[in-house]
């Protein structure tokens, strides 16, 4: 009889590696920061277009820009047209100045409306220097760069102290940092600037995410 030929042991299947998943800091970060962005709206008004009163186009257009530099919130003038800037930002007061009457508005806006064409609209944008400290400083934050970004929000608030979407994006930043009571009163201040629009919503949405306030807890880390 032939000897029985021994079997060999069953290999057990290979166990299955599983990945384990952590979360990018950047893609939490950046969903702050979009948000941010959604409440940052510029003062805006469509300005119609009718090249045969161009004459009346232009008096609107400068009663209402006169009208928002007497508050004295905003620097710059952007205009747009479908959504795409048209021409570099101009400087509010210069447009406005009787020395620029004659070079923006005879030498810039006037070829400018006859441009676009009759029956167009044309998305006329005020924005300060305060908001171009805060896309600076979103920029930073997106790079990482939270340090800068601090800074760069903090400036924005210096400049306008009552704009809500500064110390909104000062919140996020402190929040990030693990600064509670800083992002508190941060956050706090711009809902209280902003009780019924955008950025003091995106404030309370945050403010919802920090711990409970307890007296001596919240604290900066050491």
């Amino acid at each position: 009889m032939k000897p029985k030929a021994k079997r060999k042991p069953a290999r057990s299947a290979p166990k299955r590696r599983t990945r384990k998943t952590t979360p990018k800091p950047k893609a939490k970060l950046s969903a702050e920061v979009k948000r941010s962005e959604a409440a940052r709206p510029a003062r805006a008004f469509p300005l119609e277009i009718d090249p045969r009163r161009i004459e009346a186009s232009l008096a609107k257009l400068k009663d209402e820009l006169a009208h928002w530099a007497n508050k004295g919130r905003y620097t710059r003038v952007r205009f747009k047209f479908r959504g795409r800037q048209l021409l570099p930002d101009l400087p509010l007061a210069a447009v406005l100045a009787a020395e620029g009457l004659t070079f923006y508005w005879a030498g810039i806006l006037r070829p400018l409306l006859v441009t676009v064409g009759a029956g167009a609209l044309l998305d006329v944008e005020l924005v300060n220097d305060s908001e171009k400290k805060i896309a600076e400083g979103k920029e930073a934050l997106l790079a990482g760069d939270a340090d800068r970004a601090l800074e760069l929000f903090r400036k924005a608030a210096a400049m306008q102290r009552d704009n809500p979407r500064a110390h909104l994006n000062i919140g996020i930043v402190l929040k990030l940092r693990g600064d509670v009571a800083g992002a508190r009163a941060a956050l706090k201040r711009a809902k209280a600037l902003d009780p019924d629009g955008t950025a003091g919503a995106e404030a309370e949405r945050v403010l919802a995410t920090l711990p409970k306030e307890t007296v001596g807890v919240d604290q900066a880390p050491a």
